[in-house]
């Protein structure tokens, strides 16, 4: 599975609209170049200007699957397409030239991918350290996936964001559908799973009712900095 796909989330002043939308670039850098990769993003994004209801995260990748070779993550997120389309499509000029000349022979690669959260509970609560789940999913069973997710969240209640959705521009394996959980730390992530019997049962239920996706593999990200 090469470049499979990796995702995050961080906007916790969006309102609480079901469908959110997401655009992803990922970094492979090599260790004696992320501080000079870390200074040029922090000077590009935090300079420019942006939609108030679009956020930009930069992230590092410490775990993850054999065959994803990306280190870092830049990571635009919006509940308005529009806003999320007139934010990458004003990333051009000047200042982008200069920073575009930076990256080069600091990054071995760039990718991006782009999808968006069809269900989702406590957008109030997303927090630094976020795990990612992708799946092949056929389309005519996409509205299966999302309810069970739906379904298995009146029983199981994280204590951080949760999220499912599309994988819809820049897939490689055939991903189609994901599911995004955040921690606060990293213990709440080593200890995210169901905490009672009940919970493990919906989590079963779950994992019964979403027997036609395949599981492809899991990554997770820490975040360095939001603008």
């Amino acid at each position: 599975m090469k470049k499979l796909f990796f995702l995050t989330f961080l906007i916790p002043f969006l309102g609480f609209s079901q469908q959110l939308f997401w655009y992803d670039v990922f970094l492979e850098v090599e260790s004696e170049n992320v501080s000079a990769v870390a200074t040029l993003v922090n000077d590009f994004y935090s300079t420019i200007e942006k939609p108030s209801d679009l956020s930009v995260s930069f992230s590092r990748i410490p775990l993850k699957g054999e065959d994803f070779n990306a280190t870092h993550m830049i990571s635009m997120f919006s509940p308005s397409a529009q806003s999320l389309a007139d934010f990458r499509n004003s990333l051009k000029g000047e200042k982008w030239d200069i920073y575009s000349t930076g990256m080069r022979g600091k990054v071995e690669s760039i990718r991006a991918d782009a999808g968006n959260v069809l269900s989702h509970v406590n957008l109030d609560k997303v927090g630094p350290i976020g795990q990612g789940w992708t799946f092949k999913v056929h389309s005519k069973d996409t509205g299966k996936f999302v309810a069970a997710f739906t379904k298995l969240m009146k029983t199981f209640k994280p204590t951080g964001f949760a999220a499912t959705g599309q994988l819809t521009h820049g897939t490689s394996n055939g991903e189609t559908m994901f599911i995004y959980a955040t921690s606060s730390n990293l213990n709440e992530a080593f200890t995210g799973g169901p905490k009672n019997k009940k919970e493990a049962d919906a989590m079963q239920t779950f994992f019964n009712e979403i027997h036609f996706a395949e599981f492809s593999q899991s990554n997770t990200r820490v975040q360095i900095t939001q603008y």
